[in-house]
């Protein structure tokens, strides 16, 4: 059993994010096992006979002694109609295999893509990414992020978002959002209508 788990994008036969990979599992293994681990994320692993043209999804499920992974072709797959979900409950701070209760969130979508989920009032993730969202000048990201992404974590550090306490009600301020996470990163043609989020 591996409780834990990164999903992770090679593109060109490179792992894109890797430091921010890297430092998520280090993090998420303290808090599971309260110590520090004994290996890296990426040990043993050796990209070997990829199609550059093509992008891969890397699995890597990983225990308090060792890792199992997987590499497979992918297409990108990103939601654009979301539906707002509320619960005051759920916590996702970690990747676990255990995703029972986003999975159950994932079934109120209705007639949409994907839910968005609202925690104590305010706006955290979608099911399977973080979201951005813009006024036309500024783009900014929940600091109330259910599960602080790679590709969010590495925005933020090239300044090219900003992290706002955002509810449901501060959605009208904004023209468009757009989806990300490891294997789906920022794209400026990518925006979407934020009327293509339902009440």
């Amino acid at each position: 059993m591996y409780p834990l788990f990164e999903s992770v994008c090679i593109e060109n036969s490179q792992i894109k994010n890797e430091q921010y990979h890297e430092a998520r599992f280090r993090a998420s293994y303290m808090q599971q096992y309260k110590t520090h681990p004994t290996y890296s994320l990426f040990d043993g692993i050796h990209l070997t006979n990829l199609d550059k043209a093509l992008k891969y999804k890397l699995r890597i499920g990983y225990k308090q002694h060792g890792t199992r992974f997987s590499i497979s072709e992918y297409e990108n797959s990103i939601p654009t109609s979301l539906q707002l979900v509320n619960d005051d409950t759920i916590s996702y701070a970690v990747k676990r295999n255990n995703r029972k209760k986003l999975n159950n969130l994932f079934k109120q979508r209705g007639h949409c893509d994907d839910v968005l989920i609202v925690k104590n009032g305010f706006i955290t993730d979608a099911s399977y990414s973080n979201i951005l969202l813009t006024d036309g000048k500024h783009i900014v990201t929940p600091s109330t992020p259910l599960l602080e992404g790679t590709c969010r974590a590495r925005l933020l550090d090239e300044n090219k978002v900003t992290e706002k306490r955002i509810t449901e009600a501060d959605l009208q301020q904004f023209e468009s959002f757009q989806l990300i996470n490891a294997l789906n990163d920022f794209d400026d043609t990518r925006w979407i209508s934020i009327k293509n989020i339902q009440r």
